[in-house]
């Protein structure tokens, strides 16, 4: 069967170069290889989505908790675990088949389940149990992403010793878990199932928490945080074995001579890019560190051929895959785009919050820019006062020689919101003295970019 476009892999990058490539005259194929929690991929379906479904939960019993520092007494309450991860499941399934009822299906684009590999530069054979089809195409997109991953060391039974996967799926609160990194995953999990009532330890191989900030005054706020919420953190410090011993529970032996015994090893040291067994060798299509090789408008050395999220250069996020995907349709249909990812932004929604755009102080210094620095404390800010919610801090990054804002860091109550502001500053080439002339309503937490942004120029109200 003959298409204009087909895509491999039904993720936010598959998804999104569609939906556009549809929108703009093609006709698309869209394979998928799971026909259970495949359509949406990670995000939607083992990733974005149900965390932030357990994280809210989180919250409202933080709320619950702490509700008599706002006069509010509250007795009586439960957890109900399994009702939890019901709504979990509920709103996935909601969101996936949203996506395909009122999204994909509406357009035309035909979904084919089953496993792709790539035959020649246009053609694509999918095995579905028995059967085995070849469809062609004048382009192919490879979207299929990334999964948990694995190392020797870490040998995962998905039972005693899991992956985020399985740590979405669990049915009661472990007593016990050992977090291997202080990453999104490890943070956000980590901070959930403490506040379920599980023992939590989380140990990252680096200096600090949330590495990702290149900021240790920042990180030092999220170890705080985690720490809070009742998890003990040991940075700069690596696994060196794990073993399941008796009852099921697991031994961790650590860098630092301690060992430890949990019910629960989780491992979050990052994830795997999707590349092996669909025939990129024998196409040709080039690779680098299981990468693929692509330009700046996405394209790989085959020329027909494209590639986008997790599998190509740049951050592994589902809004950077859904802005690949979008490229990818403009390049193929002639109107040239290049992808920037200076300006994509990323977030961990713990408690505080933590997110980052562009480049931070260390990283503007490292390559040589000159470098000013606009910053405040959350506790300066009015709305965050009349929330209780101080904890964190503002950072802003500015290039001293073109006035331009470079970057922002924040470990803030919905930093996830007011990271967009600053990506928008980022992208746009935003000059730190048109910044402070954009005035923001009273009282916001908005309000404390704008105050870290006047004290760049010395004009803040806060020394």
């Amino acid at each position: 069967m003959q298409y204009d476009v087909i895509v491999v892999g039904g993720g936010s990058g598959g998804c999104a170069a569609a939906i556009r490539c549809t929108d703009l005259g093609m006709k698309v194929a869209l394979i998928e290889k799971r026909r259970k929690g495949g359509i949406g991929g990670t995000c939607i379906n083992r990733g974005c989505i149900p965390t932030k479904v357990l994280m809210k939960s989180m919250n409202v019993l933080d709320e619950i908790r702490d509700s008599s520092k706002f006069g509010i007494e509250v007795e009586g309450y439960k957890v109900d675990f399994k009702k939890i991860m019901a709504k979990k499941d509920k709103i996935m399934k909601q969101m996936a088949f949203g996506l395909g009822a009122f999204v994909l299906k509406p357009r035309g684009i035909e979904i084919i389940y089953g496993d792709a590999l790539l035959k020649d530069r246009n053609t694509v054979a999918v095995k579905d149990g028995d059967a085995d089809t070849e469809y062609t195409g004048k382009y192919i997109v490879v979207a299929t992403g990334s999964e948990p991953l694995e190392i020797p060391v870490f040998k995962i039974d998905r039972k005693n010793v899991i992956t985020s996967d399985e740590a979405l799926t669990l049915q009661e609160v472990p007593e016990t878990m050992l977090i291997i990194g202080a990453g999104p995953i490890g943070i956000e999990l980590g901070m959930f199932y403490s506040s379920m009532g599980c023992e939590t330890t989380i140990v990252e191989m680096m200096d600090c928490a949330a590495p990702l900030l290149k900021d240790a005054e920042l990180s030092a706020i999220v170890e705080k945080a985690l720490k809070k919420k009742g998890i003990k953190v040991l940075v700069g410090t690596g696994v060196e074995g794990i073993r399941v011993i008796e009852d099921g529970k697991v031994e961790s032996s650590l860098s630092n001579g301690e060992k430890t015994v949990t019910e629960k090893v989780l491992v979050s040291i990052g994830r795997k890019k999707n590349t092996d067994s669909i025939g990129m060798e024998a196409v040709g299509i080039e690779m680098e560190r299981g990468l693929i090789c692509v330009d700046e408008t996405l394209k790989t050395n085959i020329d027909n051929i494209y590639a986008v999220g997790d599998i190509v250069s740049g951050p592994q996020l589902s809004h950077k895959a859904q802005f690949d995907g979008a490229v990818v349709a403009e390049n193929i249909n002639g109107n040239r785009m290049a992808v920037d990812y200076r300006s994509i932004p990323w977030a961990i929604f713990s408690e505080p919050e933590v997110a980052k755009v562009g480049l931070s102080k260390a990283e503007a210094q490292a390559e040589g820019i000159n470098v000013l620095e606009g910053t405040l404390k959350m506790a300066a800010n009015e709305k965050a006062s009349c929330m209780q919610s101080t904890e964190g801090m503002i950072k802003i990054a500015v290039d001293a020689d073109t006035r331009k804002i470079i970057g922002s860091s924040i470990v803030a109550h919905d930093a996830s919101t007011l990271i967009g502001e600053m990506a928008l500053a980022v992208k746009n080439g935003i000059t730190i003295e048109e910044f402070n002339l954009t005035v923001h309503a009273h009282p916001t937490l908005n309000e404390a970019l704008f105050e870290a942004g006047k004290s760049v120029t010395g004009k803040g109200y806060h020394k």
